[in-house]
């Protein structure tokens, strides 16, 4: 079955170009057939001239809007915030289209309030500009507003709502569970309750079925898509909560907790308002889409400049750990990144071949293990530099926490509070936390760069990428921090 967010997107884009189409077409017959303008009337113009000028300004519509975010799901956002978003882009547009057909002498004119020539006509085209902006935004909002209260109709029927499993078989769970039934037309299906009473409790509750443990999870969530978890828990306690996101935060779902509990993480990560009923979201990844793109295409272009500018280095590194000690140049290793989903990081050899004889070990202030060149290789951060391949392959960004294997994962889920979280957000090649502390040596060490992990997720940012990305080539020059 189409879920109905699936669905909710493809109408919108769908209905957008047509909207754009109408508008279009009525943009031309204003102009050329209605009279309406003199200096450009023609009855004898045919749209067909013209349409293939339309294809591709609604299509210049289409990515504007899917960069603002405006082809997210809003079932479960305020009608109010997405009406303001399309009037926002809306007007963002003709600015553009307005620069564009008048060139950058109106645009100057107007800024200096000199007088318009009189062979550009501005004054009666500029009325017609700003109708066809109205006409686009009153359609747009038109068709989204029919398109809502249709998915509205098929969800009541049961139709396309996403899964959510509620966690803790808890009076406010029931309460929960109960208005998510009353209320289908927000598209969330309760599929049941986990609880850590499951071996001693009955399994069925408020009359959905209890399905297992917070262990169990993973396992339900990837076995029944589901889209979002709620936290139902009575208890007050932040250790209660965290012991229940332990087994949330690698997981690619939506993370809500009631009113109540909300009050006891407040200050400790923001949250977003579920438009319409009492959930907060946990963890909410509120970067805009169009950063988010334009973020990925700046971690290419980094890279790959990078990559060129420093490939002598890259060279000098590769002959010098080669004469220095015995072994392989690179190092290779496991790491996890978005999600949990693994994947392969390289880098040059800077400790004995033999480091990690007795296990996997925490980098200590002064470590035996690193080599004469590895020193030198850690303090100046090119020992990072082959993982721009990971970064040009998608498993890492340039700006990001630091990619940390599974065996360490495991033992930090459990002790220290929202560690897992960091799986949220893809790794980087540097980020807040790497330029603000040094390498983890212990356990403290860990806490508290994940307080810069998570400030840097609530505050991501293309500017703020851009801040740590200079702050970088300080602590590269510098030295600070490399151990």
């Amino acid at each position: 079955m189409i879920r109905a967010t699936t669905l909710e997107r493809f109408l919108m884009i769908f209905s957008d170009f047509a909207a754009f189409m109408v508008c279009f077409w009525l943009a031309f017959w204003v102009q050329f057939h209605s009279g309406w303008i003199l200096d450009k009337y023609d009855p004898l113009k045919s749209f067909t001239e013209y349409w293939h000028a339309g294809i591709f300004l609604n299509l210049g519509w289409l990515v504007a809007f899917s960069l603002t975010g405006l082809y997210r799901s809003w079932l479960l956002l305020s009608r109010t915030t997405q009406i303001v978003r399309v009037g926002r882009t809306i007007l963002f547009g003709i600015i553009l289209v307005v620069v564009g057909l008048f060139g950058s002498e109106f645009v100057s004119k107007l800024i200096a309030s000199e007088p318009l020539s009189e062979g550009y006509m501005y004054g009666s085209r500029f009325i017609w500009i700003l109708i066809y902006a109205i006409a686009t935004f009153t359609l747009v909002v038109l068709f989204r507003l029919m398109i809502a209260l249709f998915l509205r109709r098929l969800l009541r029927r049961g139709y396309g709502a996403n899964k959510v499993l509620i966690l803790g078989a808890t009076d406010a769970g029931a309460v929960v569970a109960d208005a998510l039934v009353k209320a289908p037309e927000r598209g969330q299906k309760v599929l049941g309750f986990l609880d850590e009473r499951y071996q001693v409790i009955p399994h069925t509750f408020a009359n959905f079925s209890v399905l297992g443990k917070y262990s169990d999870l993973t396992h339900i969530v990837r076995e029944n898509h589901v889209s979002g978890i709620i936290i139902s828990h009575d208890s007050s306690s932040l250790q209660e909560i965290t012991r229940v996101l332990v087994w949330a935060c690698d997981l690619p779902i939506h993370i809500y907790v009631i009113p109540g509990l909300y009050d006891v993480v407040h200050g400790h990560f923001k949250g977003n308002l579920v438009h319409g009923f009492e959930l907060q979201e946990l963890f909410a990844f509120n970067m805009p889409p169009w950063q988010v793109r334009v973020k990925r295409m700046m971690d290419v272009t980094v890279a790959s400049i990078l990559l060129f500018l420093t490939s002598p280095l890259l060279l000098f590194a590769s002959i010098s750990i080669k004469l220095d000690s015995k072994g392989p140049i690179f190092y290779s290793q496991e790491r996890v990144g978005l999600y949990g989903k693994r994947f392969m990081v390289h880098k040059f050899r800077t400790m004995r071949t033999d480091a990690e004889k007795d296990g996997p070990q925490w980098a200590k202030k002064i470590d035996t293990r690193i080599t004469r060149v590895g020193l030198f290789l850690r303090k100046t951060r090119i020992d990072e530099l082959p993982q721009l391949l990971c970064v040009l392959n998608g498993d890492m960004s340039m700006v990001g926490p630091r990619p940390e294997r599974a065996f360490f994962i495991e033992q930090l889920r459990e002790q220290v509070p929202f560690y897992i979280s960091r799986l949220k957000m893809k790794p980087g090649l540097t980020g807040w936390a790497q330029v603000r502390h040094h390498y983890d040596t212990s356990i403290e060490d860990v806490q508290k760069k994940l307080q810069y992990d998570m400030y840097y997720f609530e505050n991501m940012s293309l500017l703020l990428d851009i801040q740590i990305l200079f702050r970088t080539i300080y602590v590269v020059l510098t030295g600070k921090g490399a151990q």
